[in-house]
């Protein structure tokens, strides 16, 4: 696998992503769906089984949503081999960005509303959902960039489950203050895994 090497001149081949970034993004990823899981701990007293059943949402569909990403883009691998450093970077700069852009996004109040019923099945799957699109962008990009494909799935969605469900209990004691925080460093680190694979450090 290869990109573009401004240095040389040429194309030079695309380092395998290590087990430290497969943690880096799954943090990155998980970090929306733990946003909302402090305003569910600050916003109202959460039980421990709706805890879990918040945690395991947020890391079911941060699990499958990569997967389904990975396989939608496999019809475009042989296509866009040659710039998969390129798309890599596109696709995680797009999303750091727009987590960024969100972070400093005021709500609106069907949203607040939406987190203070977070625990009912129906507005816990659209939210569950909504928050995994990011991840589905980043399994496409799991075609241009070497990586062990079960490892990071499961690796994201086990990071998700686990920070969703500390997440519930910390907006219990702190409320909202880490929230915005908590998304712009999410947006940061993706931004930064974008130029680390553009770059091929």
């Amino acid at each position: 696998m290869t990109h573009w090497d401004s240095k040389d001149g040429g194309y030079a081949s695309i380092e395998m992503m290590t087990f430290v970034d497969i943690l880096l993004t799954a943090f990155s990823l998980s970090l929306d769906a733990v946003a909302i899981a402090i305003a569910a701990g600050a916003l109202h007293r959460v039980t421990f089984r709706q805890a879990l059943k918040i945690a395991f949402f947020f890391g079911m569909f941060q699990l499958l949503m990569p997967l389904l990403g990975w396989a939608f883009g496999l019809g475009f691998k042989e296509a866009l081999n040659a710039y998969g450093a390129l798309v890599g970077f596109v696709l995680l700069f797009g999303v750091g960005a727009n987590m960024l852009r969100e972070a400093y996004k005021k709500e609106s109040p069907e949203e607040t509303k939406r987190e203070r019923h977070l625990a009912e099945t129906k507005i816990l799957t659209i939210m569950a959902l909504a928050t995994s699109i990011d991840a589905l962008v980043i399994g496409i990009t799991f075609n241009f960039v070497p990586v062990n494909i079960p490892l990071a799935v499961g690796v994201i969605g086990a990071v998700t489950f686990l920070l969703s469900f500390v997440g519930v209990r910390v907006g219990e004691k702190f409320k909202h203050l880490f929230g915005r925080q908590i998304e712009t460093l999410g947006g940061l680190i993706l931004i930064g895994l974008a130029f680390k694979i553009l770059l091929g450090w």
